[in-house]
């Protein structure tokens, strides 16, 4: 079992301290195309630490299966939800709220994804609202309050500003997920090793005794 558990600290540490820096590096610059190039990375790191951890991935079953499909979805959600945790974070903390009159609405076509709806907005005094908000159903006409970030670098919020903390709960919940998955996995792949070994083990003979004479 110790190799299994230095399998689980080892995998552990360097899966959610990449996943929790880029969530960071993706706050700090603020840059699309770092998440595109660092969510292919994710998912090939989750699914190599399960194909080291246990032999018979390769084929999976029952439990192996859950492992495939949630193992890189939690390493997602926690890069991600670290992200937008950290950004409400900052608006909470530099945030200035606004009420604000939609102006237009429409959606945005994304190819293979499904369209994204599109707010634009006014404050009172009639000025444009830098930015736009992503994903609300709101209505032309609607008066809401949102929260703009002073320096431009983080994307409108609507409502007061936010605190963070569900967002940094959930990341919490998907890293205990990960853990409890790479420790079931590191205990399953220390277990088929030491059970090929068990049967593979070549069994001693008795050399035969000369016959007396």
């Amino acid at each position: 079992m110790g190799l299994g558990a230095l399998l689980l600290v080892g995998s552990g540490a360097v899966c959610l301290g990449i996943e929790v820096g880029v969530g960071i590096l993706l706050h700090v610059t603020q840059s699309v195309w770092v998440a595109l190039l660092v969510y292919p990375g994710l998912y090939f790191l989750a699914v190599y630490l399960l194909f080291v951890m246990v032999p018979s991935i390769e084929e999976p079953k029952g439990w192996a299966i859950l492992a495939v499909l949630v193992l890189p979805v939690s390493a997602l959600v926690v890069m991600h939800v670290t992200y937008s945790g950290l950004d409400q974070r900052a608006m909470h903390a530099r945030g200035r709220e606004v009420r604000a009159t939609v102006t237009d609405v429409y959606w945005v076509d994304q190819g293979a994804d499904a369209p994204l709806f599109v707010a634009e907005l006014t404050d009172l005094s009639g000025r444009l609202v830098p930015g736009k908000v992503y994903g609300a159903k709101v209505k032309v006409g609607q008066t809401v309050t949102v929260t703009v970030d002073p320096k431009g670098k983080i994307p409108l919020s609507l409502g007061g500003r936010p605190t963070g903390s569900g967002k940094l709960l959930v990341a919490g919940i998907a890293a205990g997920v990960e853990i409890l998955l790479l420790a079931w996995a590191a205990f399953r792949g220390t277990a088929d090793r030491l059970a090929a070994k068990t049967t593979h083990k070549p069994k001693r003979t008795q050399e035969p005794q000369d016959a007396p004479v």
